[in-house]
């Protein structure tokens, strides 16, 4: 029992340093970021403060969100998103710079390059999601609005992303006067990275169970 804990835990952890990958990655495709770290990459562009210290301010308020949605349902343990996206947070700027040398120069490496951050995101957040350890901020005000509305997180993803999208290409006018960080790979990455996690759950299922049960 205690060592399905540990996987647990340890696998939690795996499942917020994938994500933070395909975010930095996104980010290298430089077709628009991933609508998971696009608010906070805009933001960081604006304010001159690193993605990763934008993400955790972001994290606060999707925190806040949450507890006005659910209300009493808000699970107490869930307010250690607070810690995991400090985490998180930090594991974005090590993944940045883990990915420097990532400098595609043609479209098509772009293109690639972006579908690859699609399909790691996507892995981390169907692991995040499987440990059931506590949501990382973004996917927690998916699952809480999922929950309200009595819809599959899948399904509901692909609109929170998109709003994201939305948020950040507005802020990028407003403040700078020009798009940065959303591009036709923010679209994509909105519109796919909900059904991959679908597919990926569907297919491996079964492999992640029996380390967590």
């Amino acid at each position: 029992m205690e060592t399905k804990k540990i996987n647990r835990y340890v696998l939690y952890l795996v499942s917020l340093f994938i994500i933070s990958l395909g975010a930095a990655i996104s980010i290298k495709a430089n077709l628009g970021t991933a609508p998971l770290i696009c608010i906070p990459y805009v933001s960081s562009v604006i304010s001159n403060l690193s993605v990763g210290t934008v993400s955790f301010i972001f994290s606060i308020i999707l925190i806040a969100l949450q507890v006005l949605i659910l209300r009493g349902n808000f699970e107490k343990r869930q307010y250690l998103q607070i810690v995991m996206g400090t985490i998180f947070s930090a594991f974005i700027d090590i993944a940045l710079m883990l990915v420097s040398f990532l400098n595609p120069q043609d479209y098509l490496s772009q293109i690639l390059l972006l579908l690859l951050s699609c399909v790691v995101v996507a892995f981390g957040v169907l692991l995040e999601i499987q440990t059931e350890v506590v949501y990382l901020p973004p996917d927690g005000l998916i699952v809480a609005i999922s929950t309200v509305l009595k819809k599959e997180f899948g399904k509901v993803k692909p609109y929170i992303d998109t709003s994201f999208v939305i948020i950040a290409a507005v802020l990028s006018l407003v403040f700078l006067g020009y798009l940065i960080g959303v591009r036709e790979g923010t679209i994509i990455s909105a519109l796919i990275i909900g059904p991959i996690v679908r597919v990926l759950k569907k297919n491996l299922d079964s492999y992640i169970e029996p380390l967590i049960s």
